[in-house]
């Protein structure tokens, strides 16, 4: 309660305590002089009742929803906060509705109510697990709360089994990589994602395969020029990590071949003359285990044309020319080594031996 007099023509009173927010109680105590400065008191009181932040009666209710309820490890949400009126009516324009949440972060932290609503988003900060998002009222009298699921749990995220066909190739060799992705439920993995895919050994292409409708993704892997096992690694999203092994074999990328002697005499019953190929792989190493094949034009070859290399790199073979071998006006014979290479195709080198 309080009281004036002065220049405005005599005492009034006024009481500020038991009268609503934004209302004021005066007891025009004398002179009508002072009904203007009331006027433009009430016109000021009444500016600045406009401008203060509605505050939400007791008994509002308050609803929380979020769109989507599942997101992305840095993925975003709507949260949509409804305020009601005990009356049933929306919240005024402008009432406060503070949001917060234990994982992730909330933009704005403030939200205000606009035709009954206050909407926000929230963002994930890379780690899996619930967020608990709170709105509650200015006054915090009343409080609701929404979970939001950021990133994948075991019963979600998807399943990935990766297949190589073939599982076995050569130095400079290719094969088909097939991802494919299920659901806990066993349902296909809808189409459109991006598989990362990542090898040991060779190279993939493409590297990221998009999963087409039916959960596959396939790639090709290019073996390269290094022998050893590659592991083919996959993730889809967040699931885990699923891995294939290939075999990729050494293979031949050279032959070379010598004869010693590479020159007989026309006049000797037989002579014995060795081959020896020389095999190597794409680093330039002794390959060993390669299958190398001597052919002759004349003479005869020991045993089986067919020799394996030793871990020298090299097949040796006898080849036993005997005079009945090299008639009149035969002055040279052909000799022939092949080996296959990664690619199946023969690899071959030839040499001359002189007949004299």
């Amino acid at each position: 309660m309080g009281a004036s007099s002065g220049l405005l023509g005599g005492p009034f009173t006024f009481n500020l305590d038991v009268l609503p927010p934004c209302s004021v109680y005066f007891s025009v105590m004398r002179s009508r002089l002072l009904l203007p400065a009331l006027a433009l008191a009430a016109i000021g009181l009444s500016l600045a009742c406009d401008k203060a932040t509605p505050v939400a009666p007791e008994g509002t209710v308050l609803l929380i929803s979020a769109n989507p309820a599942q997101i992305g490890l840095n993925g975003t949400s709507t949260i949509t906060v409804i305020g009601r009126k005990p009356d049933g009516n929306p919240l005024n324009p402008g009432t406060e509705i503070r949001l917060s949440t234990d994982r992730g972060t909330i933009d704005p932290p403030i939200a205000l109510i606009n035709n009954g609503e206050a909407t926000a988003t929230l963002r994930g900060d890379g780690r899996a697990g619930t967020a608990k998002v709170t709105a509650a009222t200015g006054s915090g009298m009343v409080m609701v709360t929404a979970d939001i699921l950021i990133g994948e749990t075991d019963e979600t995220k998807p399943r990935l089994t990766v297949t190589v066909n073939p599982n076995n190739i050569p130095v400079g060799g290719t094969a088909t990589v097939t991802v494919i992705a299920r659901n806990a439920d066993g349902s296909a993995v809808g189409g459109g994602g991006q598989v990362i895919l990542t090898t040991t050994l060779g190279s993939l292409s493409p590297s990221r395969p998009t999963v087409r409708n039916d959960g596959t993704a396939t790639t090709t892997l290019n073996a390269g020029d290094q022998a050893g096992t590659a592991e083919v690694a996959a993730i889809l999203g967040a699931s885990d990590r699923a891995t294939a092994s290939v075999t990729i074999r050494d293979a031949a990328t050279d032959i070379a071949i010598q004869a010693n002697p590479s020159v007989v005499s026309r006049g000797a019953t037989s002579t014995d003359i060795t081959l020896t190929a020389f095999v190597t792989n794409s680093q330039g190493q002794p390959l060993q285990g390669a299958a190398v094949t001597f052919e002759a034009q004349r003479g005869l070859l020991e045993d089986t044309d067919i020799e394996f290399t030793s871990t020298t790199g090299q097949a040796s073979k006898i080849l036993t020319v005997r005079s009945q071998d090299v008639p009149a006006g035969v002055n040279t014979i052909l000799v022939t080594a092949s080996t296959p290479a990664g690619t199946g195709n023969l690899l071959t080198d030839t040499v001359t031996i002189q007949v004299q």
